[in-house]
């Protein structure tokens, strides 16, 4: 992949990652509890897809709409991949060094939210206590647990990539 190609991708990268991180800081400026409600996935999805997808589009226009397969998953993997990276080391900035407390805060009311969806579920009260213990001794804001939630973030996207890279390869 052409060298112009790669620093388009990285330079879609660093801007997804800066709008992801201001995402981050004024949900955490906001109220730090809505870190566990749903809209906020779509809050970091949304724009990630929009990048990534024009990340593939200007890489595509770039060689005179002719690009390969490899390429397009190329330009939108690594958009992602960047992008995704910025917004953990400012994760491990606010909620490890900044502010522990909130992601205290943040890590029980995710155990709140599961236990009550637990419940809901009809999960006996043996298995809740198993699974309150087991995330009790596993944070959620562990510098582990934060790499995991990056490379599930990769994984994920590496699908949603590999779909779009089919649509857009043009030969």
């Amino acid at each position: 992949m052409d060298t112009t190609l790669k620093k388009n991708s990285i330079d879609l990268g660093v801007k997804l990652g800066t709008l992801l991180f201001v995402i981050t800081t004024i949900i955490y400026i906001i109220d730090i509890k809505l870190f566990t409600n749903f809209s906020v996935i779509l809050a970091y999805m949304i724009p990630a897809l929009g990048f990534s997808i024009y990340s593939v589009f200007s890489a595509r226009k770039l060689q005179n709409d002719i690009i390969s397969f490899k390429e397009a998953f190329t330009a939108y993997f690594l958009c992602i991949a960047i992008g995704y990276l910025i917004v953990t080391f400012g994760n491990i900035v606010i909620f490890k060094i900044i502010d522990p407390a909130a992601a205290d805060i943040i890590h029980e009311e995710i155990m709140v939210s599961s236990k009550v969806m637990m419940e809901n579920f009809g999960a006996t009260s043996e298995m809740i206590s198993e699974a309150m213990n087991e995330m009790q001794n596993n944070h959620s804001f562990s510098y582990m647990a934060i790499f995991q939630n990056y490379a599930n973030a990769l994984l994920r996207n590496a699908i949603f990539g590999l779909l779009v890279a089919v649509v857009m390869k043009k030969s």
